[in-house]
């Protein structure tokens, strides 16, 4: 019975075999729940990618690809990092990014220092405390969004300068292409 509900939720959603044995068993260790449970909540993750308007496919391989971010951050049996996934896939990021920012808003002393340069250089306060306390908390959607807050918009990027989007780049852990 779990390898037929395994087969439809690959077929479903695009999700890889392989990688949906490695989500399955990546839930089972956070969570603790029956294979069945975990089986229901990777198509709940699913049937919430497709109504956010994001591949289901996309997010599920994402997860499932990246088990070191999974194994550091997850909480809620899981579901804060199928959140943090369909935001980044609507954003263009993938959860190996999306870890990157929070590590690097992790490291305390270089990431308030490269916010003060970034704040200097925008002509602006760039507030990234809140962001950090997110990522302390395991909250990679939270992160994202207060990310995305402090940024502005690509309005407000376009009409800065090379040397203003590399800082602001750098102050949030991405690269100026993955900032855009």
């Amino acid at each position: 019975g779990v390898s037929k509900e395994l087969g439809l939720i690959t077929g479903q959603f695009g999700l890889s075999g392989d990688n949906a044995g490695k989500l399955v068993k990546q839930l089972q260790a956070i969570n603790g729940a029956s294979i069945e449970t975990n089986l229901n909540l990777i198509r709940s993750v699913g049937e919430l990618a497709r109504a956010e308007g994001v591949a289901p496919a996309k997010v599920l391989n994402d997860i499932a690809g990246d088990t070191e971010t999974f194994a550091k951050f997850a909480r809620d049996g899981g579901k804060n990092i199928a959140a943090a996934a369909i935001q980044a896939a609507k954003l263009g990021l993938n959860m190996a990014t999306v870890a990157g920012i929070a590590e690097n808003l992790l490291d305390f002393e270089s990431s308030i220092e490269k916010q003060l340069e970034a704040s200097v250089l925008l002509g602006r306060q760039l507030n990234l405390d809140k962001a950090r306390e997110l990522a302390l908390s395991g909250d990679l959607e939270g992160v994202l969004a207060e990310v995305k807050n402090q940024v502005g918009g690509a309005e407000a990027l376009s009409r800065m300068n090379v040397i203003q989007r590399k800082a602001l780049a750098d102050a949030v852990g991405l690269e100026v292409s993955e900032l855009s």
